[in-house]
């Protein structure tokens, strides 16, 4: 079943969500961004067709955060098989008897509060072992193609997120924990952390969305980011995932995968349709932006975008 929507309905819902929630505070921002895009607020849509629209602050830059995991999710699904990669995660531990092999954690991640451990586990995992500089540049390249233009480091939250790990002794924490890495520790750290640390805008989020949503393809340079099986996959773990602490309500309210970062970026997947993302810097009590959460959900519901329906969407003008 196709069901179609009017571009216009489409910039219609997403103007009603900006302007109802522009002028809200709410959320706090996280201390390590305490001092950036205070009050600022935007939403950028990009459609696989090549259709985009933006309102707001959408030019305003803040950090990856967590969002970093997605560009490091397909160069992984491009080295391995999802089978392959959710055994080395550990995701199967509490039995998903499909065949797959986790990882032990000794003590799971409590003991290193305050840096994902998964997210160090994961980089990891990218190849190859052992040169920081040859990892980075392969995550580097991909976040090009996926979001159509390079993030930009913050050097200044970089450098203090690494002497917090120092501070923590993070290196020989993860040696006390147990928990197993595919490559130095302070390789993934430094790693993990610097992608963190890259700064975005939502027009480069809703881009890579709609790249993913596009089977890999770049709607808007028409450059192969992946290979376009992969999709599913990235779509699947970003459903499962969810953004932070709130996943499973966010995935039965909206139906739309999302990811969302401590800077206050947050980014959906409908795929064959596009991407919705949204900025604000205040974030609420489970971690995630409160104004561009509610804006988004609003959007999505209203619209259905339900991408567990049987209907697909498509956009006409």
């Amino acid at each position: 079943m196709e069901r179609i929507i009017k571009l216009a309905d489409l910039k219609s819902a997403v103007q009603k969500a900006y302007d109802r929630h522009k002028n809200e505070t709410c959320g706090t921002p996280d201390p390590k961004t305490a001092d950036m895009n205070e009050g600022l607020f935007g939403i950028s849509v990009r459609l696989t067709d090549g259709s985009k629209f933006d309102i707001g602050h959408t030019q305003a830059q803040f950090a990856m955060g967590a969002i970093s995991r997605l560009p490091i999710a397909v160069q992984l699904l491009t080295q391995m098989k999802p089978e392959e990669l959710v055994g080395k995660m550990g995701l199967g531990k509490n039995g998903c008897k499909c065949g797959c092999q986790s990882q032990p954690d000794k003590q799971g991640e409590k003991p290193l509060k305050g840096l994902h451990a998964k997210g160090v586990r994961a980089v990891s995992l990218v190849e190859p072992t052992g040169d920081f500089d040859g990892k980075m540049e392969i995550l580097s390249d991909i976040m090009v193609s996926l979001m159509g233009s390079s993030p930009v480091l913050d050097d200044r939250l970089y450098k203090a997120s690494m002497a917090e790990n120092a501070g923590a002794d993070k290196v020989n924490a993860f040696a006390e924990a147990g928990y197993e890495l595919y490559d130095a520790t302070d390789i993934s750290i430094d790693l993990y952390t610097r992608l963190r640390s890259m700064l975005v805008t939502t027009e480069q989020l809703a881009q890579m969305g709609a790249t993913i949503a596009a089977d890999g393809v770049n709607p808007a340079t028409k450059e192969i980011a992946f290979d376009g099986s992969l999709s599913a996959s990235l779509c699947a773990m970003m459903a499962a995932k969810g953004p932070k602490h709130m996943g499973k309500p966010w995935l039965i309210i909206t139906g739309v995968p999302a990811m969302s970062g401590f800077g206050g970026g947050f980014v959906t997947v409908i795929p064959g349709f596009g991407s919705i993302a949204a900025f604000s810097p205040g974030l609420n009590e489970a971690g995630v932006p409160a104004k561009a959460a509610k804006a988004v959900k609003e959007i999505l519901t209203e619209l259905q975008l339900n991408v567990f329906g049987s209907t697909r969407v498509k956009v006409e003008v």
